[in-house]
């Protein structure tokens, strides 16, 4: 009986520690993306303004010019541009739903 319990109890800790660790992985993994999004974003519309002299004057255009890819389902991006000569207010959301949404 006290063996059954042992392995029991070792299959739990074990299983909280794998959850754990996926739970940790998936909140990193999300991070970074943000960063990465964040700054691909801001060097698209900085390009922009290089190149043609003025901003994006919107998300859809800096995706379809300047090949920016986001994960709708994880992201939401808020993309204001305030004026032709100010950089534009970039703004990205987490959509938190977990690593199997």
């Amino acid at each position: 009986m006290q063996n059954i319990l042992k392995n029991v109890m070792t299959s739990v800790i074990i299983c909280v520690f794998f959850f754990c660790i996926i739970y940790f992985t998936d909140n990193y993994m999300t991070d970074k993306s943000y960063y990465v999004l964040y700054s691909e974003i801001k060097q698209a519309t900085e390009h922009c303004y290089a190149v043609e002299g003025r901003y994006p004057p919107d998300f859809e255009y800096i995706k379809k010019h300047y090949g920016i890819k986001i994960n709708n389902r994880a992201f939401t991006v808020d993309y204001r541009r305030i004026s032709p000569e100010r950089e534009p207010e970039i703004k990205i959301k987490i959509n938190k739903k977990g690593a199997f949404a």
